[in-house]
């Protein structure tokens, strides 16, 4: 029974009490359900919570920290056929690398058995001048040697690549100072060209399917085509048949002009370019051949490519860039929020769309769009998203400075689109609070003084261009943060909140990659962060790689690498915990360290913006012993700096203390970690 009150009548725009009571007790029956159905969830490891993933380890025998790849397929890794494909399976599902194995006794010559004894022996005694006869028809003695580690005869090395290769899907190319020609990447920047990855293939319980008595079908090792290849000349030559000249043309069986873009797909204004029309060959800046009127070079190791006259229209490039962890637009994980009052598509070819959504064809519409909109909206989600779904080259609007009528804004490009918005980008909005993830920024990023909050999620900025983040004077309540970016220098003065930084690199080096030839000289390094008029911000950074000085006003800082060196205006407040402050630290410039490594800076893998390990310390093949301290000094054992939450140290350093589960016990395994070629 209910009381009379709550049974009296109700105001015609509220709603019911009963009707509420019974929504109160659906909502808490829906969570019950809900935990009823993840009990069988959790039974299995791909849709297992989190929590549970360590308790079906244990069910298993697995060491705690086992990943769910693994545990989905410890009973397929352990029942695979054949030491080489095992290790290869092991190694990709442990880290999530690709991997291949080889065996020493393919790589060892010839070497010494104690069961094949020596017939003829004799012993040398260096005091007496006969060890000047080693190597002549003269030698008195016989000699031979076991290779040791990977190539040793019994020895099985498993080789992974600590990098991901993702694809860019019809990327709108980069028009270069040089007439007729144009960059892959979307900033214009080098980009040596890989192939295309294969998908990771596991032997499994599927093979429980054969019928009874049928041996079941072993992998072959895998080919190049499975693994993260650099596309070198060599490696072009040694797949197919090859015209050679100053032009090279792939014959029509070669593996890289048939069965999909392996390499790369040209189009002209949505019209394919055969391979017939495709040539490779050096493009350097100013020389290389001129193209027929109907033809595209294409220089796979600068990644820019030259057009006959005929060719004409948008260029847009089907390729395969690698990277070492989830930072920039290229690895964004960036989702459109449904959630959102009002959603304005920036789609310059104006396909269609769901219904109920505004489509313009460029920035300038979408914020004239977005500036029209009658008031806010009373959702939990953004008041606007502007949804940039396109991979072309978006001219920046015009400094965004009108009062908004709606305050939660949101510019975001879906995973898998790698826009470009060309220009400098000016964001003033008063009072408004904005979004932008997913792209690529060709261009100055600039937040007006009025701002609310500017939030930066997956964006690439073009540091070698010169390019700058920057908070106009005044900006005293504005909040800046940042994740998973890679951006250019930060100018900003002292405010009511600090810069906040997550899992980013801040390049004020500015150094460009150079992948064929001499390096130039790098130009002169600018401060990470500092000031933009008087007084520099105050800093809250984990997981942050810093190329150049870092001068704050106070810090916060965890897990990071100053490759510049770090000053604070006080430095009686703030911690610096579990970082590496560089080579030539100053302890009484900045507030006192917490468990810091300090002394030369760790090798990267390269410093080249947009490069394969751009500002990723260079991991060392590890062993039982331990890894580089920068590899597994962060606080939750990981790395120190940007790719901190890739976990590679960890990784590589697990994998090499446990490949001697899938190997018989006369097998010694070992681990070798590729090295970019970049």
């Amino acid at each position: 029974m209910l009381p009379a009150a709550l049974l009296a009548a109700q105001p015609p725009d509220d709603i019911p009490a009963v009707l509420a009571l019974l929504g109160a007790i659906e909502e808490q029956w829906l969570l019950l359900a809900a935990d009823v159905d993840r009990v069988l969830d959790d039974a299995f490891p791909d849709s297992a919570a989190d929590w549970a993933l360590p308790y079906l380890g244990q069910l298993l025998g697995l060491p705690p920290g086992t990943g769910r790849a693994e545990i989905g397929s410890a009973t397929a890794l352990r029942r695979r056929r054949g030491t080489p494909s095992a290790l290869e399976d092991f190694a990709s599902v442990v880290t999530g690398w690709p991997a291949r194995a080889t065996e020493g006794w393919q790589s060892t010559v010839w070497c010494q058995q104690l069961s094949h004894p020596v017939l003829r022996t004799a012993s040398l005694s260096l005091r007496a001048g006969e060890h000047l006869l080693i190597g002549t028809q003269l030698d008195p003695a016989r000699r031979s040697v076991t290779p040791g580690g990977p190539d040793h005869p019994a020895a099985a090395t498993a080789t992974v690549f600590p990098w991901q290769v993702y694809r860019y899907d019809a990327t709108q190319a980069c028009p270069l100072p040089d007439p007729g020609r144009f960059a892959l990447h979307p900033l214009g920047l080098p980009a040596p060209l890989y192939l295309q990855p294969q998908p990771l293939v596991i032997a499994s319980d599927a093979e429980d399917e054969l019928p009874p008595g049928a041996p079941p079908v072993l992998r072959p090792p895998r080919t190049p085509g499975d693994l993260p290849l650099r596309a070198t000349w060599r490696l072009i030559e040694a797949l197919g048949p090859v015209s050679y000249g100053p032009v090279w043309l792939l014959g029509p069986s070669h593996p890289l002009t048939a069965g999909g873009p392996a390499l790369l797909a040209l189009t002209a204004d949505n019209t394919s370019v055969p391979w017939t029309a495709i040539g490779l060959t050096s493009l350097p800046s100013g020389g290389g051949p001129a193209p027929a009127v109907d033809q595209v070079l294409v220089d796979p190791s600068r990644g820019v490519i030259a057009v006959g006259a005929s060719v004409t229209g948008t260029i847009r490039a089907t390729f395969y860039r690698p990277a070492a962890g989830r930072i920039g637009a290229l690895a964004s994980t960036a989702e459109p929020d449904d959630s959102a009052g009002a959603v304005i598509i920036v789609d310059p070819a104006g396909g269609p769309h769901a219904p109920g959504q505004v489509v313009v064809a460029d920035l300038d519409a979408a914020v004239t769009a977005a500036l029209a909109l009658p008031g806010p909206d009373a959702g939990p989600g953004p008041d606007v998203e502007i949804r940039l779904e396109t991979n072309d080259r978006l001219a920046a609007p015009a400094p965004m400075t009108a009062v908004p009528p709606v305050s939660r804004w949101r510019i975001v490009a879906p995973t898998g689109l790698t826009p470009v918005i060309e220009g400098d980008l000016t964001i003033g909005l008063p009072g408004a609070s904005v979004e932008v993830a997913g792209c690529y920024l060709d261009g100055n990023l600039t937040a007006g003084a009025s701002l609310a909050a500017l939030t930066l999620t997956g964006i690439t900025m073009n540091p070698a261009a010169g390019r700058t983040l920057s908070v106009e004077p005044g900006a005293w309540t504005l909040r800046l943060s940042a994740s998973l970016c890679h951006l250019g220098p930060i100018r900003a003065d002292l405010s009511a909140y600090p810069v906040t930084l997550a899992d980013c690199i801040v390049d004020g080096a500015g150094v460009a990659l150079s992948p064929c030839g001499a390096a130039p000289a790098p130009p002169p390094p600018v401060p990470a962060v500092t000031a933009a008029d008087r007084f520099p911000p105050g800093l809250a950074a984990t997981g942050v790689t810093f190329a150049g000085p870092v001068a704050v006003d106070t810090i916060q800082a965890s897990d990071c690498l100053f490759g510049g060196g770090i000053r604070t205006v006080v430095t009686a407040a703030g911690c610096l915990r579990f970082s590496h402050l560089g080579d030539q630290d100053d302890p009484t410039a900045h507030p006192p360290a917490h468990q810091c490594l300090t002394g030369p800076l760790p090798t990267m893998m390269s410093s080249g913006a947009e490069s394969v390990g751009y500002y990723a310390p260079l991991l060392a093949d590890p062993g039982a012993r331990g890894a580089d301290p920068v590899l597994t000094g962060a606080s939750d054992g990981g790395e120190i700096g940007a790719y901190h939450h890739a976990q590679r140290g960890p990784l590589a350093l697990q994998l090499a203390q446990r490949l001697a589960e899938m190997t018989p016990l006369t097998v010694h395994p070992h681990l070798t970690l590729s090295r970019p070629e970049e």
